[in-house]
């Protein structure tokens, strides 16, 4: 009966800890012309919102949108290579990414080749980040070790 008993409260600790785990998740808020890479994504109306853990993390990106110069143009896609953000994430945090204003094909390719981003916290703080390349990020990992 004992067993029984402290079988019975160790998988209520369990479920509690995992509750709480789950609650503690921060949220990533994308613009629309950020799709997230190999992951699972819950898709808003017009943004993606990204669970993360508390602690570092490393989010693949690809930066895709449609510019018509005319009624009559079809339009011209800019996507990117992968870019990756690294973020170091504060327990149940919500930040959003912003980009800067892109009204144009030759702003979208301004935007592909030299990321810039702002991460914006539920608190307001504001902070200006990089999008990292492939090469940037292997360089990065290099130079950390």
């Amino acid at each position: 009966m004992k067993t029984r008993h402290f079988f019975s409260s160790l998988f209520a600790a369990f479920v509690a800890l995992t509750l709480v785990n789950t609650a503690s998740a921060a949220s990533l808020t994308l613009p629309d012309e950020l799709q997230v890479q190999g992951a699972d994504v819950q898709l808003g109306h017009e943004q993606s919102v990204l669970s993360l853990d508390a602690g570092k993390q490393l989010v693949e990106l690809v930066y895709r949108d449609i510019f018509a110069d005319n009624a009559d143009d079809s339009g011209a896609w800019v996507t990117s290579e992968p870019l990756y953000l690294a973020l170091d994430v504060k327990g149940d945090d919500a930040y959003r990414l912003v980009l800067p204003e892109i009204a144009t094909q030759q702003d979208a390719q301004a935007f592909v080749n030299a990321p810039k981003a702002r991460l914006v916290s539920q608190t307001g703080q504001q902070q200006e980040l990089t999008l990292m390349n492939h090469q940037q990020l292997m360089e990065k990992i290099w130079l950390a070790q």
